[in-house]
């Protein structure tokens, strides 16, 4: 699993690659928390790179969208691949996650 960071109209886009699942969770968890204290305010999370989300993987996503908006901020995640999407659906965390279908889309809603 890779996790990469850059910056798309002064929003900071995060890009997952791979799995999040029980092996890199705590990688993923490290990571996306150090992103998520970053100070970013307008975050977006490409989900177009990630080939599978186990319920662990979950966890990690809603923790750190809930550290950015506890700090004020907003994390948004776009592009979800058919089996990350139907792994939102299933847990319901797509009513607890704003989800995009288009990097530009996620952009537009800030």
């Amino acid at each position: 699993m890779q996790i990469n960071t850059r910056e798309s109209y002064e929003v900071l886009v995060v890009d997952i690659e791979g799995r999040l699942d029980t092996n890199t969770s705590g990688y993923g968890y490290d990571e996306m928390v150090r992103i998520a204290k970053g100070g970013n305010k307008k975050s977006l999370v490409n989900l177009k790179g990630l080939e599978y989300v186990s319920s662990a993987g979950l966890r990690v996503l809603l923790t750190a969208a809930k550290l950015v908006k506890a700090s004020g901020g907003q994390f948004k995640f776009y592009e979800p691949t058919d089996l990350v999407k139907q792994a939102l659906e299933i847990s319901g965390f797509n009513s607890l996650l704003s989800v995009y279908g288009s990097e530009g889309e996620a952009i537009k809603s800030f």
